[in-house]
C-alpha cells in the first residue's frame, strides 16, 4: 500500500476521484429542492412557467377579438444545462395563436410556440383555446372637457374655451360596442390655476347613464390647452354734456360705438360697476363731432375691452330763421311709455333721465310755453332687459320746433315680468264705462230735499207706493219740459242779436204755462 502512494500516477488518480466526489456533493445539495435535479448536462430537469402571455394574430383592420385567454402555462423538460440556457433566451420565446384568414365567429385554435431550444420538450396548458372574432365597427366622437374643482380657481378668474388636440377620437369594437358610447371626456383639474396651461389627459368613455365604459379610445391621450381669464361683465358708457357749450349751442345727442364694453376683474369689484363715465373736453366742442375716446379702467377692475370707443356728438344748430329765437328747459325729464311691468329704466347718457330741452320759435310764442306744454318721451314697448337705443319723441305747441326730436337715446332696462303675466289692458277699458255710468247717474238730491221739506207729501207717497215720477213718460214730465224750455231761453239770452221780440214773448208765455201745469199736477198729487 505504501508503494502505491509512492507512485505518481496513483496520487493523481486519487486526486481526481476526490474532486469528482466533492463536485457531486455540492451539486446534490444545490439541486435538492429542484425538480429533475441531476448533474448539469447529464441529468434531465423540469421548469414550469406560469402566466405566459398568449399573443393573438388576426386581421386587426377588419376584425376584433372579443373572447380569448390572455395567458397560458408552459412546462419545459430537458437537460439542466439547456434549461439554464432557456432562461438566457427567454426574450425570444413566444406563445401564440394564429387566426389569420379566419372569418368572424367562434373558433377553437391550438396554441403554438417558438423561440425555445430545440432539445427541450415543451407542453402548453391549455393546448387548445376558444377565441371569438367579430367584425370591427368604428365611430368618431368629439372630445369634451370637464373641469374639476372650479371653485378652487384663482379669485376673479375663469377658465376660457379649451383647445383639444386632437379634437376627436376613434372608438372601435365589436357589433354594438361602439353604440354604447355616449361621450368622450377628459377631466382637467383647475385647482390653483392662475395662467394658461397645457396638459395631457386620458380620454374616458361614458354611456348615456354616465357610467364609465371599459373601452379604449384611439388615441387614448389628448393634449388640452386651457386659457385662464378674468371674469367679466358688460357695462354701458356714458358722458354728461353741459347745458350750453361755449359756442352758445347745446348738445342734442351723444352716441357711443360700441355702446357697452366688457370689464374684467374680481367678482366683488364688478358688482359695484354699473357705468363707465367718459371725460370729454366740452370746451373744444362747437359742432357735430366724431372722436375716439379712451375707456378708463374702473377702480378695482383689471382691464376693459375694447379700450377705445367712438363718440358721436350732435350739436344743436346756432343759426336761427329770421325772427326766431331759442329757449331751453334745463333738466327736462324724459317720460317712459310702454315699459313692461316691474321693469326699471336708466339713461346712461343723461343724468337722472333729464335733458337740456332746446326749443325754437317766435319770441312771443316761446314766452308763453310752459314746461307742462311740452312732452319728451321714449317708447319701450316690446323691449326686454338690456341696453337699447330708442328715438326720443318731443311734442309741444304749434309754432315751436324741437331740434332734439327723433334723436337716439340709450336706455338700460332691468328686471321685469314675462309678457304673459302682464294684465291685459282691455280689463281696465271695460271697467271705465261702469265708473262713468256711476258718476253719470247720481241720486236726485233736489228731489230728496223737496220731499224732506214737505213731510205730508212724503207720507202720501209711502201710502200710494214708491212709484213717483218714474211711472210717467219722460216726455210728458212737466218739470223736464220746463227745464228744457228754460235752457233754451238761457241759450238764446247769450246771443240777444239772434232773438226776435216775438220769440222772447213766446218763450216767456210757454214758461208760464209750464209753471201752471206743474202747480196743478202737484195739487192733484
Amino acid at each position: 500500500m505504501d508503494k502505491l502512494f509512492s507512485k505518481r500516477w496513483f496520487i493523481k488518480l486519487t486526486s481526481v476521484v476526490i474532486a469528482v466526489m466533492l463536485f457531486l456533493m455540492v451539486n446534490i445539495e444545490n439541486q435538492r429542492n429542484q425538480t429533475g435535479g441531476g448533474i448539469p448536462g447529464i441529468t434531465n430537469g423540469t421548469r414550469v412557467l406560469e402566466d405566459v402571455p398568449l399573443n393573438t394574430y388576426y386581421d386587426e383592420e377588419n376584425y376584433i377579438v372579443t373572447e380569448a385567454p390572455e395567458t397560458v402555462q408552459v412546462t419545459l423538460r430537458g437537460p439542466q444545462n439547456v434549461l439554464t440556457l432557456s432562461q438566457v433566451t427567454q426574450g425570444q420565446q413566444e406563445v401564440f395563436i394564429d387566426l389569420e384568414g379566419l372569418e368572424a365567429g367562434t373558433h377553437y385554435e391550438r396554441v403554438q410556440y417558438r423561440g425555445y431550444p430545440d432539445n427541450l420538450n415543451i407542453s402548453v396548458t391549455p393546448i387548445t383555446v376558444r377565441v371569438t372574432l367579430e367584425e370591427r365597427q368604428s365611430m368618431s366622437f368629439p372630445v369634451e372637457v370637464d373641469f374639476n374643482n372650479v371653485e378652487d380657481l384663482g379669485s376673479g378668474l375663469e377658465a376660457g374655451t379649451p383647445q383639444i388636440d386632437p379634437e376627436s377620437v376613434e372608438v372601435s369594437g365589436g357589433a354594438g360596442a361602439a353604440d354604447e358610447v355616449d361621450r368622450a371626456v377628459v377631466n382637467v383639474d383647475l385647482t390653483d390655476r392662475r395662467e394658461d396651461f397645457t396638459e395631457s389627459a386620458n380620454v374616458v368613455l361614458y354611456d348615456e347613464a354616465g357610467s364609465e365604459l371599459d373601452i379604449t379610445a384611439d388615441p387614448s391621450v389628448v393634449d388640452v390647452t386651457v386659457p385662464i381669464t378674468s371674469s367679466g361683465t358688460e357695462v354701458p358708457l356714458r358722458t354728461e354734456p353741459p347745458e350750453q357749450l361755449n359756442s352758445g349751442g347745446s348738445v342734442s345727442s351723444v352716441n357711443f360705438e360700441p355702446e357697452t364694453v366688457t370689464v374684467y376683474g374680481p367678482a366683488e369689484a364688478l358688482e359695484d360697476i354699473s357705468f363707465i363715465d367718459i371725460d370729454v373736453d366740452w370746451a373744444e366742442i362747437s359742432e357735430d363731432t366724431v372722436m375716439e375716446v379712451d375707456v378708463p379702467v374702473p377702480e378695482g377692475a383689471e382691464r376693459v375691452e375694447p379700450q377705445q370707443a367712438d363718440l358721436e356728438i350732435s350739436v344743436g344748430e346756432d343759426e336761427e330763421a329770421e325772427g326766431e329765437e331759442s329757449r331751453e328747459f334745463s333738466g327736462f325729464p324724459i317720460e317712459v311709455e310702454g315699459m313692461a311691468e316691474d321693469f326699471s329704466v336708466e339713461f346712461p347718457t343723461f343724468s337722472n333721465g333729464e335733458i337740456p330741452l332746446l326749443m325754437r320759435g317766435n319770441p312771443s310764442t316761446l314766452e308763453e310755453v310752459e314746461r307742462s306744454d311740452v312732452q319728451a318721451s321714449v317708447d319701450l314697448s316690446g323691449l326686454s332687459s338690456g341696453t337699447h337705443s330708442v328715438p326720443l319723441e318731443v311734442s309741444g305747441p304749434e309754432g315751436v320746433t324741437f331740434p332734439q326730436d327723433g334723436i337716439n337715446v340709450t336706455v338700460v332696462l332691468s328686471g321685469g315680468l314675462p309678457e304673459e303675466e302682464m294684465p291685459p289692458p282691455e280689463e281696465e277699458e271695460e271697467e271705465a264705462p261702469e265708473e262713468n255710468n256711476e258718476e253719470a247717474d247720481p241720486p236726485d238730491e233736489s228731489g230728496e230735499q223737496d220731499e224732506s221739506e214737505d213731510p205730508e207729501e212724503t207720507e202720501e207717497s209711502e201710502e200710494t207706493g214708491e212709484t213717483g215720477e218714474s211711472d210717467l213718460p219722460q216726455e210728458e214730465n212737466p218739470e223736464n219740459d220746463l227745464q228744457e224750455n228754460n235752457e233754451s231761453v238761457d241759450s238764446q239770452e247769450n246771443d240777444p242779436d239772434d232773438i226776435e221780440p216775438s220769440e222772447e214773448n213766446n218763450a216767456a208765455e210757454n214758461a208760464g204755462e209750464n209753471e201752471e201745469e206743474v202747480n196743478i199736477n202737484n195739487d192733484s198729487a
